[in-house]
């Protein structure tokens, strides 16, 4: 089979892979009086970059991660969040017109800078979100000037239009910065990010890190095999100070998850899942996409050959389809389990202590 016809075939099953058509996933960003200007479509790769990308997920190059952690509604909230990222001044933070401010004074100007701009922010009031709160990492290791160096140029690219300021935290193990963009830019359009533009964004960081000799993918997680989203951070740290007695409760969500898992173990019944459906018919989208990757590889050259394995490889070692109601369930089960042998095994000491007396 020729090389054209080799990508041909990873083309149209990468974008099955990668790039499914769902609806409703790009957000539109709002122009004030209601007026509303749809999100770019991120175009589809090459089939050169698709093949690219197929290798990159085979070989488990990192991921990005682009997170959404919140945005203040009133310059009050703002101003809190640029102290936090700033450490109260102490760290320098960079703006969208490259100028870096350094102390208290210096985060205090740019909250007035964007208080009393062309357009304000009120000091108080929770009507809308004035600012989202982004968070852009790489795992440990990754070289945080090279981080920050790629944030810079995907807020070059992505919010030239807006008011911006970003700050790279070092005191954690793993690389990130906190990217701070006022919601609405400077033509009076307004962001309204959704999901589909989250991933359009990791593609972008991931291309700019790559672009500074740093290995980076931006996959979606079921092509990875990955069931289960990541703990919100609100949760996990609820859980953690639980763990911890410094809490009476865990987080409601992880009770109430727990509640039921209990009630199915209980009652014996397994309850309907749809979402374990999706997730095991989405598991097996994806291997027959690799599938067929990989039979078209196996049939190229020595490079090509060696991807096909390098696929077939990663496909097998994907982790099981387990959900999180899954995994409580068998906590609750061995729970119980450890809480009947306990039983027997202080019933058969007081067997044994009422023996003895008798004798």
């Amino acid at each position: 089979m020729t090389k054209i016809i080799i990508d041909g075939i990873i083309k149209d099953w990468g974008e099955q892979l990668y790039y499914p058509p769902v609806k409703g996933q790009k957000g539109k960003n709002i122009r004030s009086g209601g007026a509303r200007k749809p999100a770019m479509a991120a175009p589809k790769p090459s089939a050169p970059a698709t093949r690219e990308l197929v290798a990159r997920t085979a070989k488990k190059v990192p991921e990005v991660m682009v997170k959404i952690s919140g945005g203040g509604k009133n310059m009050q909230h703002i101003k809190a969040h640029m102290d936090y990222i700033s450490r109260n001044g102490e760290i320098e933070i960079e703006d969208e017109n490259g100028d870096v401010h350094l102390g208290k004074e210096a985060v205090r100007d740019m909250r007035d800078a964007w208080a009393k701009g062309k357009i304000g922010i009120p000091y108080e009031g929770e009507k809308r979100k004035e600012a989202f709160n982004i968070i852009l990492s790489m795992p440990a290791g990754t070289d945080r000037q090279a981080v920050k160096d790629a944030v810079r140029a995907f807020a070059i690219d992505q919010f030239s239009n807006h008011q911006y300021l970003f700050a790279s935290h070092e005191d954690e193990k793993h690389s990130h910065v906190h990217l701070v963009v006022k919601a609405v830019g400077h033509d009076g359009i307004r962001l309204n990010p959704r999901k589909g533009d989250l991933q359009f964004w990791r593609e972008q960081f991931a291309e700019n890190l790559r672009d500074r000799g740093i290995e980076a993918n931006a996959t979606p997680r079921k092509v990875r095999g990955i069931v289960r989203k990541p703990e919100k951070q609100a949760v996990k740290h609820i859980n953690r100070d639980f763990e911890a007695g410094k809490r009476k409760a865990p987080a409601r969500v992880t009770e109430a998850q727990r509640n039921e898992a209990a009630q199915e173990v209980v009652a014996g019944v397994k309850r309907a899942n749809p979402a374990q459906d999706n997730i095991s018919a989405n598991r097996k989208k994806s291997q027959k996409a690799f599938g067929q990757i990989a039979l078209a590889l196996v049939t190229g050259g020595p490079e090509d050959k060696q991807l096909a394995l390098e696929v077939t490889r990663f496909v097998q070692q994907m982790p099981a389809v387990r959900t999180q109601h899954q995994e409580f369930v068998e906590s609750e089960r061995k729970r119980l389990e450890r809480k009947a042998t306990k039983q027997v095994v202080q019933e058969q000491g007081r067997a044994v202590l009422g023996t003895e007396k008798t004798r």
